[in-house]
């Protein structure tokens, strides 16, 4: 991106010519990275210049990575991720097929994660997946692939049986994204005269399809330079930094704008470039502004759907609700809405129908918790489950959703406990819970993780009760998810002693020779 540094800095030296680099806003400041100076040194250092005191920094880094430039960085929960790039060392050039993320918090660096070699290409953030469009490989190939990389996982997703076809005349353009679609724009060959031309292109990611926008009778006069998107959020942002800025700086004052754009909430593209027919060189390539609103475009962003919202402030609203539901614990009422659990729950419907008396009184009591009732009641009005939930919570729904046959909240609860949930202080429990809702698989993935932690298992007080609530005297429930647990153990299982961490400390007598040992279940092949 083409960056012009502030000339009315207050304080700190700016960065050495150079181009190639790499310009990221974060928290107010302006982070530049890397870059090849005009003799040709590719640079490693880190550069910042705050936005609100206007003086230029260099951070104290930690760790080491390689100078290059023609690579790509994006800022994402205050990590900068760097993308390949062009390096060189004592014998050649060469193309790094590495991913390095710099944490904006400690000033360190990561090890290198492999990924795709790639530089000029273009990388463009959409919630929590960096999309890497093009550039050239190793060999110095122009390619159009794209995959992405799943910034929690750091995993890397080829994406192939793509549609449509965008055709660049050398690998040098910019992506941009609206929403989940990836706009590409750059130069094209055209066939037809021998010429180029500037071409835009749009991708709905989840469809995986080019499509190419017709916008060359606005390109056809001049030289574009840079191409972004411009939201209201950022034009709002830009504006504060205009105003922070000298009313003389020359860069504000040379663009002469070509604006074919209405005021509006929906994104502009922007682009940067010079409309004079002759341009000697060398020539202002950011003299003029050409703005389009994409929607003329036919682009679209449509706004993230708000109905588990919106249904969700109904629940306990006292307006317009024409029933309550109290559960067995609590004297709290829980406002709801006949038509609203008519609906979503067939129980609700038929009690309802058959002119019980609560469907007269307009109250219901159920036997579960407080908490569990309200958990239960908020899937019916969003037919979404928190999985921030606490463990025992989420058991207890999972058995009402079996009682009342809610087979979707009850695969949620199960799914939720398998995967944020199983640990060694919750899996009996869950156990339990599995075999009273007759989840099968849950019974058993649960199963198999007291198989493989029992020596720690078997010192919490859910696996006491469970073999003390299980015997004689106890429920019906009880007792069947205890004789569910030993019907799963293989006869031919024991408990071997192996390494494990308990001291000599742990009430062994003297004779005791220090070694740690631990119970583990096994079974004999």
């Amino acid at each position: 991106m083409p960056f012009f540094p502030p000339e009315n800095a207050k304080e700190g030296v700016p960065p050495t010519k150079r181009y190639g680099h790499t310009a990221v806003l974060w928290n107010q400041n302006i982070i530049i990275f890397g870059g090849s100076n005009e003799y040709y040194e590719y640079r490693d250092d880190v550069i910042v210049f705050s936005l609100q005191t206007k003086t230029w920094s260099r951070p104290e880094i930690r760790g080491e990575v390689p100078a290059r430039y023609l690579h790509s960085a994006t800022v994402y929960k205050n990590k900068m991720y760097v993308y390949g790039g062009f390096a060189k060392n004592s014998k050649c050039t060469y193309v790094l097929e590495e991913m390095r993320i710099l944490n904006l918090d400690t000033w360190t660096w990561s090890e290198a994660y492999t990924v795709p070699a790639r530089y000029n290409h273009s990388a463009s953030l959409v919630g929590s997946k960096l999309w890497i469009y093009a550039g050239k490989d190793e060999a110095g190939n122009t390619v159009s692939d794209l995959h992405s990389i799943d910034l929690t996982t750091l995993r890397v997703l080829p994406h192939t049986g793509i549609t449509g076809k965008v055709v660049l005349l050398k690998s040098q353009h910019f992506s941009e994204a609206i929403g989940n679609q990836l706009v590409v724009f750059g130069k094209y060959p055209n066939e037809t005269t021998g010429t180029s031309l500037y071409g835009l292109w749009i991708m709905d990611l989840d469809q995986l399809e080019w499509r190419k926008l017709d916008v060359d009778r606005c390109l056809e006069d001049g030289a574009w330079n840079y191409f972004t998107i411009v939201t209201k959020k950022t034009q709002q942002r830009h504006r504060q930094l205009e105003s922070s800025m000298s009313v003389d700086d020359p860069h504000l004052q040379s663009s002469s704008s070509m604006d074919i754009d209405e005021p509006g909430s929906s994104p502009s593209l922007i682009f940067l470039g010079n409309t004079e027919k002759d341009r000697p060189q060398p020539y202002d390539h950011f003299r003029d502004v050409l703005s389009i609103n994409v929607e003329y475009l036919g682009v679209f962003q449509v706004p993230p759907p708000t109905l588990q919202w919106h249904m969700s402030l109904m629940l306990n609203n006292e307006e317009f609700a024409d029933f309550t539901i109290v559960p067995q614990d609590s004297m709290r009422k829980i406002h709801v809405h006949r038509m609203v659990l008519s609906t979503r729950w067939p129980h609700f419907k038929n009690m309802h129908a058959s002119g019980m008396i609560e469907s007269t009184r307009g109250t219901m009591v159920l036997p579960e918790p407080y908490s569990v009732v309200f958990a239960f009641l908020s899937f019916l009005y969003t037919d979404t489950v928190d999985v921030d939930l606490d463990c025992s919570i989420l058991c207890d729904v999972m058995v009402m959703a079996n009682m009342y046959l809610l087979d979707r909240l009850k695969k949620l609860c199960a799914s939720i406990l398998h995967r944020h949930h199983l640990q060694v202080d919750t899996c009996v429990r869950i156990f339990q819970a599995a075999c009273v809702s007759q989840e099968h698989g849950l019974k058993k993935l649960s199963q198999e993780y007291i198989f493989r932690n029992c020596g720690a298992v078997m010192k919490t007080e859910d696996w006491f009760l469970m073999w003390s609530q299980g015997g004689d005297g106890s429920s019906g429930e009880q007792r069947a998810a205890l004789e569910d647990f030993i019907e799963g153990i293989p006869d031919d299982a024991s408990l071997e002693v192996t390494p494990g961490s308990r001291r000599s400390s742990d009430g062994y007598g003297s004779g005791y020779d220090g070694a740690n040992f631990e119970p583990t279940l096994r079974k004999d092949d």
